[in-house]
C-alpha cells in the first residue's frame, strides 16, 4: 500500500502534527511495510526542496518570489489579494507534483496550499482521502482563499476523516460527516512516556535543573505561542510557596509562523520578568527541542493553560508519565481527559485558582499517579493507535469511486 502524506509543515520545521505524523509513518512503515512519500508546505523554510528525513522522501513545495512578494506587499487591505496568489501558485506546483505521483490513499493534515491541492487532487481523480483534522475550526472543511463552498474540496465519500478530539468529531457530525469519523486521541508513545519513580525524577532533576529533590516542580513542555499563555504561569507561581519552582520548555516561534509566538529573546524575557518578580532562581525556560519525557519526569504537577486547543498531547504524555494536570477549563478537549479530584484540576484563567489548584495536587499519592498513567496509557497507546490506523487506511485503499467507509464496521 502506498501513501502520499500531505502536511503544512515538515520536519526539520516544527509542527505538533507534522511530527507526530512523521512518527507514526516510520511505524506504519516498520509494522506494516505502508509505503509512504511525503509532500508539504512550509512556513520557516521557504525553498522548494526534495531531501529525506529518517529515509522517508519528503518534497517541500514553496513559490519565493510570491512568498517573498506576500511578506513585503501582503499588509493591510491587499493581505487577502496577496495570500491567494500564494495559494494559486503553491497548488499549481503541488498539482503539477501529483501528477507524477501514484497512491492508494492521500493522507492530508492541516491547511496549507499543499494540503487544499491534494483534497482537491483526490476528489477529481477519485484517490481515497484521509483528512486529518488538527486544528479548532468551524467546519472539517476548508477552502482555499476565494473558493469557499467548492465542492472540489469536501469529501463525504471515500475518506475517512480522522478528529483528534470529540470536539472535532461533533463539530464533523454536524457538517453531515459521521459514519466516516474516527475520534481518537493523538498516539503516546507509552515505552517512553511511563510512569516515573521518585528516583527516576531525582535522577532528571538533577542532570538537567538546579531544583532539589524536595522542591514541588511545575513543568509545561510546549512550543512557545501566545495561545500556549507560558506567562500566566508566572503570576501562578507567584502564589505558590518558594519550593515551588517553574520549568518551561519547548521550541520558540519563527518569525513567519502563522500563529503568533514568542522568539527566543522573548522567552529570555521571561526569565527578565521572574527575576523583577523576586523569582529568578525559581523559573528555567528552555528554548529550543528537547527530550519532552526526560523533562516531564523532572516535574511534581504539569500545568497546561493553553487556549484554542485541539487536542494537547503534552496533556497525554504528562498522565502517561503520572503527572497530575491543571488545565484551561474552557478547552473542551482538556475536559475530556481530566476529571476533577483523579487525574488533576480543571480551572478557568485566573492565576489564584490555579495557584490552590497545584497546592491540591500534593494529595495525589505515588498509587494515584500510577493509577492515572495506567489508564490513560491503556487508551492512547502507540500500537493500539497504529493497528487501528492500518485497518482504516487498508480499507480507504480498497474502496471504490463513490463508496463510504464506516470507521465502526472497520475498527469496532
Amino acid at each position: 500500500m502506498k501513501v502520499i502524506l500531505v502536511s503544512s509543515k515538515y520536519s526539520p520545521e516544527y509542527s505538533g502534527s507534522g511530527l507526530r505524523a512523521h512518527r507514526t509513518y516510520l511505524r506504519l512503515r516498520e509494522k506494516y511495510k505502508v509505503e509512504v512519500e511525503v509532500i508539504c508546505s512550509g512556513t520557516e523554510y521557504l525553498s522548494p526542496e526534495t531531501y529525506f528525513q529518517d529515509d522517508l522522501q519528503v518534497t517541500r513545495v514553496v513559490s519565493p518570489f510570491v512568498r517573498k512578494l506576500h511578506s513585503i506587499f501582503g499588509k493591510g487591505p491587499v493581505r487577502r489579494l496577496t495570500n491567494a496568489a500564494v495559494f494559486q501558485s503553491e497548488m499549481k506546483r503541488v498539482t503539477r507534483l501529483l501528477e507524477t505521483k501514484s497512491a492508494d490513499v492521500l493522507h492530508a493534515f492541516g491547511y496549507s496550499p499543499a494540503t487544499m491541492a491534494a483534497i482537491r487532487w483526490s476528489r477529481v481523480h477519485k484517490i481515497p482521502l484521509m483528512r486529518e483534522l488538527v486544528n479548532v475550526a468551524p467546519s472539517p472543511y476548508q477552502y482555499p482563499p476565494g473558493r469557499f463552498g467548492d465542492q472540489l474540496f469536501e469529501f463525504p465519500d471515500l475518506s475517512v476523516v480522522v478528529a483528534i478530539s470529540a470536539e472535532l468529531g461533533k463539530m464533523s457530525n454536524r457538517a453531515g460527516l459521521t459514519e466516516n469519523v474516527w475520534v481518537r486521541p493523538n498516539p503516546v508513545d507509552v515505552e517512553r512516556f511511563h510512569f516515573a519513580s521518585n528516583s527516576e525524577r531525582d535522577e532528571s532533576r538533577s542532570r538537567l535543573t538546579p531544583f532539589s529533590p524536595d522542591d514541588r516542580v511545575i513543568v509545561f513542555v510546549s512550543k512557545f505561542r501566545r495561545s500556549k499563555n507560558q506567562p500566566f504561569l508566572l503570576d501562578v507561581l507567584a502564589r505558590l510557596p518558594e519550593n515551588y519552582k517553574l520549568l518551561l520548555a519547548g521550541p520558540p516561534s519563527d518569525a513567519n509562523d502563522s500563529v503568533p509566538g514568542l522568539s527566543t529573546e522573548q522567552i529570555y524575557g521571561l526569565q527578565v520578568r521572574a527575576e523583577s518578580m523576586g523569582m529568578r532562581s525559581r523559573v528555567i525556560t528552555k528554548p529550543g527541542f528537547v527530550d519532552a519525557a526526560d523533562y516531564l519526569r523532572i516535574g511534581n504537577v504539569f500545568c497546561m493553560p493553553a487556549e484554542k486547543e485541539a487536542m494537547g498531547t503534552p496533556l497525554l504524555e504528562a498522565l502517561a508519565t503520572g503527572l497530575p494536570v491543571v488545565a484551561n477549563r474552557g478547552e473542551p478537549s482538556f475536559r475530556e481527559w481530566i476529571v476533577d479530584g483523579q487525574n488533576g484540576f480543571l480551572r478557568k484563567l485566573d492565576a489564584s485558582e490555579w495557584a490552590n489548584a497545584v497546592l491540591a495536587t500534593e494529595h495525589f499519592s505515588s498509587t494515584d499517579r500510577k493509577s492515572m498513567s495506567d489508564q490513560v496509557r491503556a487508551v492512547v497507546s502507540t500500537d493500539r493507535i497504529d493497528e487501528q490506523y492500518h485497518k482504516l487506511l487498508s480499507a480507504l485503499s480498497e474502496a471504490g469511486p463513490g463508496e463510504s467507509v464506516s470507521v465502526a464496521d472497520v475498527i469496532g
